[in-house]
């Protein structure tokens, strides 16, 4: 297998910084995979308490982020939809750890529930996932 350390190096430090959100809620950490694919050396990891769990992708910074409940799964973007909010994720920034520090922020705030084991705003996420998305202009 390919050398992905650079790329497990800049997962296990931005779980670093979602575990100051996540460890004190009852969440556990583990790198969940892995590899090279075709867009380059890419690693996913993921904090679970119970049934529940946000899983991350890294490439260069981070990626996809998902959020699941028993066996329903939410997109980062679909969530704050159903909550109405905006959250500081994706974000822009320099280093590649600022995805994770925006993440962080979601978490401590719009996304908080999520955290707190407060389901609504996870039910909510998911009505606003199964809406068509609104008109958009040209």
């Amino acid at each position: 297998m390919a050398d992905t350390s650079g790329t497990e190096a800049l997962l296990e430090a931005g779980a670093a910084i979602l575990a100051l959100e996540l460890l004190p809620a009852g969440f556990i950490y583990q790198l969940t995979r892995h590899g090279r694919g075709s867009g380059g050396d890419f690693a996913t990891g993921r904090f679970t308490r119970d049934s529940q769990f946000i899983e991350f992708h890294v490439r260069h910074s981070l990626g996809l982020v998902t959020y699941g409940w028993d066996d329903l799964t939410l997109s980062h973007a679909d969530y704050l939809r159903g909550l109405g909010a905006s959250g500081a994720y994706p974000g822009y920034g320099d280093d590649p750890l600022d995805g994770f520090r925006h993440l962080a922020l979601d978490l401590a705030g719009p996304l908080s529930g999520f955290r707190d084991a407060d389901r609504h705003g996870f039910e909510r996420g998911l009505q606003a996932a199964a809406q068509p998305p609104g008109r958009r202009l040209p």
